[in-house]
């Protein structure tokens, strides 16, 4: 079963992402929490189980009590030891110019999602899993 971990200190966005996945029939199983420290051991403890480790992680880049530089930071240093390729996505209610250009530099940071995040995005990045594209975007909701 295909894995995916949002990290985010707001429990609501946990619901709705939750939510948005169930309605359109996802078949990822989502593991949620609101600190990366969890997820950062079992990256670290598991990078040789590719059963335990997720596909797709989703991760907010402002969070009160997290630096998820720091976890970026972190997985760069393991991400070339993990058994399978880890995709991940950065949201933030902001686009600052500098936070792009500073996503750029990780290889593993598929795109930056600008929240809320939308079913089609969601759609979107699942396909992009499953096609292995490969270049860095910004996905979000075009009105």
């Amino acid at each position: 079963m295909n894995q995916l971990t949002y990290i985010d200190d707001r429990q609501l966005d946990h619901f709705i992402l939750k939510k948005t996945l169930s309605r359109f029939g996802s078949s990822y199983e989502v593991k949620c929490t609101s600190t990366g420290a969890a997820v950062q051991y079992l990256l670290s403890q598991y990078k040789l189980d590719s059963e335990k480790l997720p596909d797709i992680i989703l991760i907010d880049i402002y969070m009160r009590d997290f630096d998820a530089w720091a976890f970026l930071d972190d997985l760069q240093a393991i991400y070339p030891m993990l058994v399978k390729p880890v995709e991940v996505y950065v949201l933030s209610a902001s686009r600052y110019a500098a936070d792009v250009e500073r996503l750029k530099q990780y290889g593993f940071v598929k795109a930056f999602i600008l929240k809320p995040i939308t079913r089609e995005v969601l759609e979107m990045l699942i396909k992009q899993k499953e096609t292995h594209m490969d270049r860095f975007r910004i996905l979000e909701v075009q009105n």
